[in-house]
């Protein structure tokens, strides 16, 4: 009897272990990278969020509080590489938006493929893939582990935002044509468009969008959070006098001046409605995709990126950019309650993070920030250069970095010497980095670090040039601001899990976006991208 009292236990067990185990795997993961979303934000605008969106995610979900890159610089391209890869760009590849090529002596966008064709429209827009990443993403090991069996799909307005976290193998990735307001995609994923995707074309909601007035969603006295609508280092749209509300963008989106007109389709990334149609693509993609309907996970990566365009365009303390938060924040909650009711958020795995944060705007603090004349700066080096060697060693300047020429008759050695010694005179440079040797770095040795980490020495140059904190391109005199540096403001950014296997709980130990996708992958009890460096985050698990 006490045998089959065992046989007994241990099926019974065995039951309940499966059981278990099953109901620990979501039916769906979505990422929701929101780009140069300052983890400030989250508190900031606080006292003007629902109940529903950020407010929910922080009092339900698990935060990481000192949640940064671990690299420089911080752009949009690596910062989505790095999320889904779990590691940095000295080792995924993507070093920049794009950077000088050797090879072939011209500048590369991380995700341009002249191979490839666009599907879904007449636009050079769909000539990308992501042939440029060099490690497998979150995306690509779901699948692997579920032998294609799962559905992963990247959607964003940009196309970065959408091919690096789809990574090599998914099912689909979709962006948005700017020539005419449609998602496209490229012949690397497939020969032509879903029927679904054209039927949501078909729709033509940019045309309803871009029809509207932007109008502050509240009173304009409640943003007290950011500095008075009318104020300089704000860029106006293009053809207008003024960055101010509201803005009627069916007029906006209609003006000529020189010969030069907008449309709306290449207006609507910069509108909170960039974000909306984002959301409205997503929920077609669920249902058209049946996502989350069974017990195979899939994933779907989503990136915002009207954000990033804002604040570009208006700078970090514009009434611009927390309008346009404010918009998202009730979005993400109505989003929130659709997954509940067609999938159940117990069901679903959520992480949102950033890509990058931003710089305050110079002309508002300064000092210590100001503008850095990079075109100054490029000439009196090569004058230098010249006036002490006899000739110009340089080959390009690309992501604050100095491309040597490689011939036998250049001295590293001599010319770094120079370039360091006359590049120390002029205003916002801190420092002169060596790329072939950290040894001799003699900056910050977490500086040093972080620049080791976000570069490739087969794709970056020779030097790069470190600024002090708060400098920024010249570009952006004209108004907003920017990213890219070694320094918390761009580093610092959201990092949070939701969910059905989340427990609501606060951290502020130290953690990188590369341990997001290692975390995940534990959590789903998969192997982790062919990349990744980072650390699970264990606290998630428990």
């Amino acid at each position: 009897m006490r045998f089959y009292g065992y046989v007994l236990t241990v099926l019974f067990s065995s039951v309940l272990f499966k059981h278990a185990k099953a109901q620990e795997q979501p039916k769906l993961v979505i990422g929701i990278i929101v780009d140069q979303m300052r983890y400030d934000y989250l508190y900031r605008y606080w006292n003007d969020y629902g109940d529903k969106g950020f407010k929910r995610l922080l009092e339900e979900g698990f935060i990481l509080h000192d949640g940064h890159y671990q690299y420089a610089p911080t752009y949009t391209g690596p910062g989505h590489a790095s999320v889904y890869t779990g590691t940095n760009p000295n080792v995924h590849g993507i070093i920049g938006n794009e950077w000088y090529d050797r090879k072939s002596k011209s500048l590369v966008n991380c995700v341009g493929d002249e191979s490839a064709n666009t599907v879904g429209s007449d636009s050079y827009d769909g000539k990308m893939s992501p042939h440029r990443l060099l490690s497998t993403t979150l995306a690509d090991q779901i699948e692997l582990a579920t032998n294609k069996r799962s559905k992963t799909i990247g959607i964003s307005i940009k196309d970065r935002g959408a091919i690096l976290p789809a990574g090599r193998k998914p099912d689909a990735a979709y962006w948005y044509d700017k020539s005419n307001g449609r998602f496209i995609t490229s012949d690397y994923y497939m020969k032509d468009l879903p029927e679904w995707v054209k039927a949501f074309n078909d729709r033509k909601l940019v045309d309803q969008y871009m029809s509207q007035t932007w109008q502050t969603l509240l009173p304009l006295d409640r943003y007290d959070e950011s500095l008075p609508d009318d104020k300089p280092f704000e860029r106006a749209f293009p053809n207008t006098e003024k960055a101010v509300f509201p803005y009627d963008l069916s007029k906006i989106s209609q003006l000529q001046r020189f010969g030069i007109k907008n449309s709306p389709y290449n207006l609507l990334p910069a509108t909170p409605f960039g974000n909306t149609l984002l959301f409205d693509f997503a929920k077609a993609t669920l249902e058209s995709e049946n996502m989350g309907k069974d017990d195979i996970v899939d994933l779907l990566a989503m990136s915002f990126s009207s954000t990033d365009y804002a604040g570009h365009q208006f700078g970090n303390f514009s009434v611009e950019v927390q309008d346009m938060y404010l918009r998202l924040d009730r979005e993400l909650g109505e989003f929130f309650d659709y997954l509940d009711q067609g999938i159940g958020l117990k069901n679903i795995l959520i992480f949102l993070t950033a890509d990058h944060a931003a710089e305050d705007v110079p002309g508002l603090v300064s000092p210590p920030g100001d503008y850095f004349r990079m075109n100054g700066f490029e000439a009196y080096i090569r004058h230098k250069l010249n006036e002490l060697t006899g000739s110009d060693p340089i080959e390009s300047f690309s992501n604050q970095q100095i491309y040597l020429i490689k011939n036998d008759s250049i001295d590293l050695k001599e010319i770094t010497k120079i370039v360091s010694t006359y590049a120390l005179l002029f205003p916002g440079v801190r420092s002169v980095i060596a790329l072939n040797d950290f040894s001799n770095c003699i900056d910050d040795p977490l500086i040093c670090d972080l620049v080791r980490k976000g570069i490739m020495p087969t794709r970056s140059g020779d030097l790069y040039i470190q600024l002090h904190p708060g400098w920024i391109n010249e570009a952006y005199l004209a108004g907003g601001t920017t990213h890219g540096s070694t320094y918390a403001h761009d580093t610092h950014v959201p990092i949070i899990f939701f969910g059905g296997l989340i427990n609501a709980s606060n951290n502020y130990k130290r953690a990188g976006v590369q341990d997001i996708a290692p975390t995940i992958s534990a959590l789903l009890k998969i192997a982790r991208p062919s990349g990744s460096t980072g650390m699970i985050i264990e606290d998630v698990l428990k």
